[in-house]
């Protein structure tokens, strides 16, 4: 996933850049919580703290889906700068969520890590902007007298956006820096968010919001996406199946989760979880299905990832994923050179 907003409830995923790994390894080893089941231990790395667009697995640990499938899981939550598939690359996590177009970036940096199950069919990212002015497509924007756009200045979605659209000064780039606040008191400001995040929060402090979905802009790479080591390990298989009925009961039954969610995250309320899993559920199951993969999605995302020059030419999605099912993972090439 694109790096996330750096507001109170939702810092996210960002690059890690020239950052030394330890003092982020202690610190986010030391907040996971030890698995009371017994079984095979896998760590699993969060790329954000605790929020409902990790339901799902906390499901699995609360409701037991993980243990009966022979798993004792532990939960590592993230922040910013999470480094999780460094966390999975040093050996400190078997497990890691990240994003198909971060994914597809590290492995060209020399990251070795395969992703095997998307919980997001479509990303959650997009643009929050002020219902007052009526703004429906992302080409409104440039329209006179052009907007300020609060982003990750020279993040991959922001380069695909301005490169995709021809923005000029138009439609200028600030940084985000972090809270809904200065969105509050500007109506005409736009910011960079998350379906899973900032419109909820802006909605709770009064607000009439619209949110620009990414997908609809042609940016579109699979979320939460869980990624395992490569090659990919034989216990793969029986642990994406426990994943996937855990996110079968999340969705159906989402309380026991949430609650535990609002406890580890105090900057969340019911209502504001209540809020957030309406709002990602249609992201959640998309159109092809809870858990689906498909070769054109993830070659659509390295093809982007071109020709915004942030892969070089000819790059592919090819080994970057693997259909894993209870029948094992599959042979067929899926799968950045």
């Amino acid at each position: 996933m694109t790096p996330r907003s750096l507001g109170p409830l939702s810092l996210g995923p960002l690059s890690l850049g020239p950052l030394s790994l330890g003092p982020l390894l202690g610190l986010l080893l030391a907040c996971a919580e030890k698995p009371e089941a017994d079984g095979q231990l896998i760590r699993l790395a969060l790329n954000w703290f605790p929020e409902p667009e990790f339901g799902g697995f906390y499901e699995g640990v609360l409701g037991g889906h993980y243990e009966r499938a022979g798993f004792a899981v532990q939960i590592i939550p993230g922040g910013p700068g999470a480094p999780t598939l460094e966390l999975l690359g040093a050996g400190r996590a078997e497990a890691a969520i990240t994003a198909a177009d971060d994914l597809l970036l590290k492995r060209h940096r020399g990251v070795t890590a395969v992703g095997v199950w998307p919980a997001f069919q479509n990303t959650p990212l997009g643009l929050m902007v002020h219902a007052a002015e009526g703004l429906t497509k992302f080409e409104q924007l440039a329209g006179p007298p052009g907007h300020r756009v609060a982003i990750e200045v020279g993040g991959p979605f922001q380069i695909f956006l301005w490169k995709r659209n021809g923005w000029g000064q138009e439609v200028q780039a600030v940084p985000y820096g972090g809270s809904v606040g200065p969105f509050l008191i500007d109506p005409t400001l736009v910011q960079q968010a998350y379906i899973t995040s900032e419109p909820c929060a802006a909605r709770a402090k009064g607000a009439e919001v619209g949110f620009l979905e990414a997908r609809l802009a042609g940016w579109n790479p699979y979320g939460t996406v869980l990624a395992v080591a490569d090659p990919v390990p034989e216990w793969a298989p029986a642990f994406v199946a426990a994943t996937r009925a855990s996110w079968e009961a999340y969705l159906a039954a989402p309380q026991r989760a949430n609650a535990r969610i609002a406890e580890l995250n105090e900057q969340l309320t019911t209502e504001l979880t209540d809020c957030i899993f309406a709002a990602q559920r249609p992201f959640v199951e998309g159109e092809d299905g809870l858990g689906a993969m498909t070769a054109a999605r993830w070659e659509a995302t390295a093809k982007t990832l071109v020709e915004i020059d942030l892969l070089p030419a000819g790059s592919t999605a090819d080994g970057a994923w693997r259909a894993v099912s209870s029948a094992g993972v599959s042979s067929a090439k899926a799968g950045a050179k």
